[in-house]
């Protein structure tokens, strides 16, 4: 069985050797057949230039400009044929035996799409994603995000999708599905891979022993108001794209409550109006992405997420710290 690893490349050149020594390594320990292609979005620190240095039999494909995290993925599928792809982020390191882990927790699941990694914040130790989570207000979310290693499942568990910082995706599911949005740029464009693969019928599987170290949002600070306004762009494509009329019209209340909360709050706690524009930029694009939207159909979602626990979800992912109680 050949495994493809793709991984998106900008600046980060230390970061980007680093990942690459886990990933030959675990690739290796999976005892699969393997390739691996580097796709760069135009880097400025010379991280292509030192890859191919370091690691001469791998595939590094140099982009003119920064096409985006979702478009750099879509050119790194192209560029491979395995019929597993394993994602990983420049800035993330794999265990030795993830890949193993992953595979043998897909084996003779042929519904399984997709498969989440635990991934593990950097600094403190605490997870980073335990899978990808939606609510009925159509709010993602990183499953056990701040929480330590020890409070989650222990066992293989179905879960919404696989955060695309570390997460073997299978080609035939990334080919029915059309592979990654291109005008989502990044973020959330692994949360519309999940949700339109759900739509097809396809499971994603959290494998909590296949663990991932990430040194989070080194591309864009976390907090920052280009990460803001992505974010809350791409928030109300994916309702347009993917919420039933139905399920719009009965949560649209609670959905602009939550939506003016939060904005209020980034305000206050960023000093930025980003969310805001980037809603608002959303809202101008409505009928074209809700007229883009194909197979629409209800899929089940998590209970709309308190106040409270939203909050210790931004101090888990901003320190990287487990919380606790």
């Amino acid at each position: 069985m050949l495994v493809s690893a793709v991984v998106v490349s900008y600046d980060a050149r230390e970061l980007l050797l680093d990942c690459l020594n886990s990933l030959v390594r675990a690739l290796e320990e999976a005892g699969s057949e393997c390739e691996i292609v580097v796709v760069d979005n135009h880097s400025r620190d010379g991280a292509p230039q030192a890859a191919r240095e370091r690691f001469p039999d791998l595939q590094v494909v140099e982009l003119a400009e920064n096409v985006g995290f979702a478009a750099a993925v879509n050119i790194g599928v192209r560029e491979t044929s395995g019929d597993w792809v394993l994602l990983l982020n420049n800035d993330a390191t794999i265990e030795p035996r993830a890949v193993r882990a992953l595979l043998d927790a897909a084996s003779g699941r042929d519904d399984v799409g997709s498969l989440a990694t635990q991934m593990r914040f950097s600094r403190g130790g605490a997870i980073n994603s335990a899978g990808i989570g939606v609510d009925r207000l159509g709010v993602a979310f990183d499953r056990h995000i701040g929480r330590p290693p020890e409070d989650g499942e222990r066992e293989v568990t179905d879960v919404f999708g696989a955060s695309a910082g570390a997460a073997l995706m299978r080609r035939s599911m990334l080919e029915q599905i059309g592979g990654f949005d291109e005008s989502l740029f990044m973020y959330l464009d692994d949360v519309d891979v999940a949700w339109r693969a759900r739509m097809h019928g396809w499971r994603c599987l959290y494998v909590p022993g296949a663990v991932v170290h990430h040194h989070h949002s080194t591309s864009s600070v976390h907090g920052s108001a280009f990460k803001h306004f992505h974010v809350g762009r791409n928030r109300v494509r994916l309702l347009a794209k993917h919420v039933p009329a139905r399920h719009l019209l009965r949560y649209a209340p609670a959905i602009l409550i939550n939506d003016l909360a939060y904005v209020v709050f980034a305000a206050v706690a960023d000093r930025t109006l980003a969310p805001l524009r980037g809603r608002l930029r959303g809202l101008r694009e409505w009928r074209t992405y809700r007229a883009t939207g194909t197979g629409r159909r209800a899929v089940p979602l998590a209970p709309s997420q308190s106040p409270l626990r939203a909050l210790a979800r931004r101090r888990g992912a901003a320190g990287g710290t487990a919380l606790r109680g």
